[in-house]
């Protein structure tokens, strides 16, 4: 018998865009029996189908709004499908939403009793799991105030308490890592591997791929309330990032493609400060003596590219021109993480590259046999300078760009490797 089943489940949610701002209103409206265009049909699922066997940990995954939370409080009955059916088998214990179920005019102590008379509890089996509860949720200080006084982490670290100590058959965790510091986060997954081990079933929604790959035997993929992928956590995550990453890397090109509608900046605008032309966080300045026309990062067919797979090839091409002769000019690019972090940089001079003289209209590229770079987001600079350093055109995050990876690893950069294992 398995512990969770969805048979073509779908939920709708009517969503009301105009509220009535008086008592008039509302009877107005109650006459008309609402008017249609303030309301809209929200589907959070469609036609969902999948089981859970007992003893078995199913992460679900997928951007925010794609149903996540919608099917955890599915199988809590906190709500009821529109379509199809649900089939639950054990005991249920849930944490959906930072401090929900809790009433935030009692103490920790009596909303400890509270939640777990819900369950089914009687006062006796409550009073011998309390001590339990108390320690493990490192409030024993707090646990006689309103938890309304409580921050988000204490009131966190009491609802999981409570969550992993009432014996679920089904454990139901909505994020429940996102919040809490290192060190209850590690208690919290020893915890739940010692569920695992007991054979409770556990669904865990959460955004950390990392705890998805380490504690679940599938992942469910939602997508826009529909059943994207599920199976086994490497190929369902690698396919949801991959995913992310696609859609990251088009918001960057369609960026670009309004920056560009008005021209790339040049670096007297730069100079100029002048807001209608540079984004937020693109600079550009120089003499432009030598100016880039145009900077394209390009993957190993040559096509322009804003996602690049890690330990693939790519190049930089700087196109540029010169009104006059201008001698011994130094070209160099500098790869940042999103976040400022200098990731690498040189030039022309840096590589013994001399160039005597441009003129007119060229193209420098700089070619990358394999972009050994982490999964994450990046952007590009660009430099044209004289020998002493004298600026032509300094172009500050000219092009953003995003790397996925198949491997797991962490950091920055991904080195060429090898290991080896002896007496």
């Amino acid at each position: 018998m398995a512990a969770v089943v969805f048979d073509r489940v779908s939920k709708r949610f009517t969503l009301q865009h105009q509220r009535e701002r008086s008592f008039q209103e509302l009877a107005v409206n109650m006459v008309r029996q609402f008017r249609r265009q303030d309301r809209e049909e929200f589907w959070a699922l469609r036609d969902v189908s999948f089981r859970v066997e007992p003893g078995e940990t199913l992460g679900i995954i997928g951007e925010n709004g794609s149903g996540k939370s919608t099917t955890l409080k599915l199988i809590s009955r906190i709500i009821e499908p529109t379509l199809g059916t649900i089939e639950v088998n054990g005991r249920v214990s849930a944490l959906l939403e930072l401090g929900a179920g809790f009433h935030h005019d009692l103490t920790g102590r009596e909303n400890i009793f509270l939640n777990a008379s819900i369950l089914g509890f009687q006062r006796r089996e409550i009073q011998e799991r309390l001590g339990e509860i108390v320690a493990f949720s490192e409030l024993e200080r707090f646990i006689d105030i309103p938890v309304k006084h409580y921050s988000s982490g204490m009131l966190m670290r009491l609802g999981f308490a409570i969550a992993i100590h009432v014996d679920p058959d089904v454990l139901l965790t909505d994020e429940v890592l996102a919040v809490g510091d290192e060190a209850f986060q590690r208690k919290c997954l020893e915890k739940i591997a010692q569920l695992q081990q007991a054979g409770k079933t556990i669904l865990l929604v959460s955004h950390s791929m990392d705890a998805i790959r380490a504690l679940c035997n599938r992942v469910l993929w939602l997508h826009q309330g529909r059943v994207q992928a599920i199976g086994d956590p490497e190929e369902v995550v690698d396919a949801y990032l991959l995913f992310v990453h696609e859609k990251e890397a088009q918001e960057i090109a369609e960026r670009r493609g309004r920056r560009l509608e008005q021209g790339p900046p040049t670096a007297q605008e730069a100079t100029l400060s002048s807001p209608s032309v540079l984004s937020v966080h693109e600079k550009r300045w120089g003499s432009e003596e030598v100016r880039f026309r145009s900077v394209r990062f390009l993957d190993g067919s040559g096509k322009e590219c804003f996602l690049h797979e890690s330990g693939a090839p790519a190049t930089i091409e700087m196109a540029f021109e010169a009104a006059r002769e201008v001698p011994d000019p130094v070209f160099g690019i500098a790869i940042y993480r999103n976040d400022g972090l200098w990731v690498y940089g040189t030039n022309t001079a840096i590589d013994n590259l001399p160039i005597p003289c441009v003129r007119g209209q060229g193209v420098v590229r700089f070619h990358i046999p394999a972009l050994h770079l982490i999964e994450g987001p990046y952007y590009l600079a660009v430099a044209v300078h004289a020998r002493d350093g004298t600026p032509y055109d300094f172009w500050q995050r000219c092009w953003e760009f995003s790397v996925y990876s198949r491997i797991r690893d962490v950091g920055v950069y991904r080195p060429e490797h090898r290991w080896e294992i002896g007496t």
